[in-house]
């Protein structure tokens, strides 16, 4: 059955496939914000895309809250303590999707003179290129998931013609109420960082797209871009938000585009090529407090939900928060646990390591129950057609995975493998289960292994 037979909307949404999963957004989406500090913390030096930072400290050294504890040598993304403390060990320890990485353990030690990262006077005058620097000294990255960093993404090249910024608060995921309720307690943080980024990016349109499953998000965002005023402020801003058909992926950046602004990023394209930067409403916040404080990203809101967690909740941690604390501290099991992500169920990773940690990109962390999961055996391919019709790139996720069963990935590029960014519409869709997102993992690690054969 299609997605239209399914839902149908006169709002703004993509043109091509889609689905509309069970939202199950209930659990968590009235619960508000709440602060959980654990007492140790576990820091992967890889907390975005490019190159791992290497650590600076060593064991049993004191570090204080907001220190560089990791950086990329020759500039990038680093990473901070989130609380003054003692370094415990520096060593090999798990990771959400590297498996293993080096990890930096951290004990709480409060002491006297942490910074506070108190306002500072005159940020909203700051040059963009000192806006920039902060950007990237407080260690910002996307922070919807996609980990890129933000620095790199603001910097635009010299012939770029951008007019219109899209702040992603569509938070599509099923579950995941983290952005939902960032929109509605803080308001104010996300419309003044996503003031900043258009003013970084010298554009004077931003729209906020949120999907229609969140209107009390909407009506709070109107209210506080109307009592900011951002249209006289100094550049004036004109913002808006619309309000998006309820529909998986919206929140993929090509198809927010689509649905707000009419235009088609082209294949192989980014936003930038159409006239638009798309940031995510948790990273607009930061960016905040990366430039109006100095605050480097240390903490996070992430969702805890599921039916196999005993009590849900919407938590702001410290980045290098395990697992098992949160586990813990949510009152533990809920009953026979069946799976537990790291992100959303469509797109997070599923893990088996309780010390797993918290990393910047983490948006949600799942406990769910064998009712909430498929994990019944794979049939083989009946070319129904439901992952082509699903597919919102037009790619043909069945013909990949045919090809992938007989092994021949590197011939499978000619069905947009490539082009995949692993939303899971495709095995969602199929009556047989097939994994179909894992054969187009499969296919792309392939292809990435034979670039970089020498030739």
């Amino acid at each position: 059955m299609s997605f239209f037979s399914l839902h149908k909307s006169d709002l703004p949404t993509f043109s091509r496939g889609g689905i509309h999963p069970d939202e199950h957004k209930e659990i968590t989406e009235n619960l508000a914000i709440e602060t959980f500090t654990p007492t140790t913390v576990y820091l992967p030096v890889s907390q975005a895309l490019g190159p791992a930072a290497e650590p600076l400290v060593a064991k049993a050294q004191m570090v204080k809250r907001g220190d560089v504890i990791a950086t990329v040598p020759g500039g990038g993304v680093s990473v901070h303590a989130p609380f003054t403390g003692i370094v415990k060990s520096v060593q090999t320890g798990p990771h959400a999707s590297l498996v293993y990485d080096t990890v930096i353990s951290i004990l709480a030690k409060p002491g006297d003179g942490d910074p506070d990262f108190a306002e500072q006077a005159n940020w909203q005058a700051l040059p963009v290129a000192q806006m920039l620097e902060r950007i990237r000294d407080a260690g910002v990255v996307g922070l919807g998931g996609a980990a890129f960093p933000t620095y790199r993404k603001l910097t635009l090249p010299k012939d770029a013609k951008v007019d219109t910024l899209v702040i992603n608060g569509s938070e599509c995921e099923p579950y995941l109420t983290c952005d939902y309720r960032l929109m509605l307690e803080e308001s104010d943080r996300v419309v003044l960082g996503s003031w900043l980024i258009a003013k970084i990016i010298g554009v004077s349109k931003c729209v906020i797209g949120i999907e229609d499953n969140k209107q009390p998000a909407a009506e709070k965002m109107r209210q506080t871009i109307a009592e900011l005023g951002l249209d006289k402020m100094d550049p004036p801003v004109k913002m808006t938000v619309v309000v998006t058909q309820t529909r998986y992926p919206q929140g993929s950046e090509k198809q927010l585009v689509q649905a707000l602004t009419g235009r088609i990023v082209p294949k192989g394209g980014l936003p930038l090529h159409v006239g638009v930067v798309v940031q995510n409403v948790a990273t607009a916040y930061a960016c905040l407090e990366a430039i109006r404080n100095q605050k480097p990203v240390i903490e996070r809101v992430l969702t805890v939900s599921g039916l196999g967690i005993k009590t849900p909740k919407n938590l702001r941690v410290p980045i290098g928060t395990r697992v098992e604390d949160i586990l813990a501290h949510c009152g533990g099991y809920n009953g026979d646990v069946a799976k537990i992500l790291i992100g959303g169920p469509m797109m997070g990773r599923t893990i088996a390591d309780l010390g797993v940690s918290v990393t910047k990109g983490t948006s949600g962390l799942l406990f769910l129950t064998e009712a909430e999961t498929n994990l019944n055996s794979y049939q083989p391919c009946i070319s129904c057609g439901e992952c082509l019709d699903a597919c919102p790139m037009g790619l043909e996720p069945n013909r990949v995975s045919q090809y992938m069963e007989v092994g021949r990935p590197l011939e499978t590029e000619r069905f947009g493998v490539k082009e995949c960014f692993e939303c899971g519409c495709c095995s969602y869709s199929c009556p047989s289960h097939r994994p179909l997102v894992q054969f187009m993992q499969v296919a792309k690690a392939a292809y990435r292994r034979h670039e970089r054969k020498p030739q």
